[in-house]
């Protein structure tokens, strides 16, 4: 029997946690430790047990889920069609790419796709953010798995469903990601995200501002360097700006108050 099948990489993020949680049982054992070298001893023990433990579950754990649709079944029909132009092409028109979407979420779920999303972001050699993750999604030879993130993202670039899904997964997203995975992996883009924010609100003349970044963007090819400036120049195009600013306010309130 003929079947289709999508790979799709989910990373177990609520494992991590578990190895975080021994860096918090051992806070226990140090308040009861006097002497000072010890305490960075076992310090940095824990940190490279932790570390060790979090890419040790993603290794061996319940890493990936191999989607499979049997294709005797009609309503899959159309999904071999789409599979096979894009084995032939290389890409994905925007209704195959909506069809074998529609078939994974409905199958999969919009909450686990979201999860793996996140997880795909992350470099779990060191646990700190996959620089190559957005250079991935948007390549030219994007995987079917990229393809298939970019074109589920792209449907959250409607602020009312932004809003919705992320009042509708956020507390199970921020049991999944834990307070140490936060600050190694996510923290230092949400705080720049949110000053870059700020920083053009602030501005008596935002058209001269913006026209003065992409030009040192473009001139001195820095676009890296000015990502979180032009970032919200799109998010402002889509209107979909304040929603997201006010999200990534609420995801950064919430792990500075645990």
């Amino acid at each position: 029997m003929k079947k289709a099948i999508i790979i799709l990489g989910i990373f177990g993020l609520g494992l991590v946690g578990v190895a975080y949680y021994f860096s918090h049982e051992s806070l226990k054992i140090l308040e009861r430790v006097e002497e000072e070298e010890h305490i960075k001893e076992v310090i940095l023990e824990n940190e490279t047990i932790a570390d060790e433990s979090a890419r040790e579950e993603l290794m061996y754990g319940n890493t990936f889920i191999y989607q499979s649709f049997d294709l005797a079944q009609s309503e899959y029909a159309i999904v071999n069609h789409c599979m096979q132009n894009f084995h032939t092409n290389g890409k994905l028109d925007a209704f195959c790419l909506n069809t074998i979407l529609d078939a994974l979420v409905g199958d999969f779920g919009e909450e686990a796709f979201i999860n793996a999303v996140i997880g795909s972001s992350i470099n779990y050699d060191n646990l700190a953010l996959d620089h190559t993750f957005l250079d991935n999604l948007f390549s030219e030879r994007a995987s079917l798995a990229n393809a298939l993130s970019l074109g589920f993202l792209n449907r959250y670039r409607n602020p009312n469903r932004l809003q919705q899904a992320f009042d509708r997964y956020k507390a199970n997203v921020f049991r999944s990601v834990p307070k140490s995975l936060y600050q190694k992996v996510f923290e230092k883009q949400v705080v720049e995200c949110l000053s870059a924010y700020k920083e053009i609100m602030e501005q008596t003349n935002k058209k001269t501002f913006f026209e003065g970044i992409y030009f040192k963007a473009d001139t001195q090819n820095l676009h890296a360097q000015y990502w979180k400036y032009t970032f919200w120049k799109r998010r402002e195009m889509e209107k979909n700006d304040k929603i997201l600013y006010a999200i990534l306010t609420e995801i950064k309130n919430h792990y500075s108050a645990q």
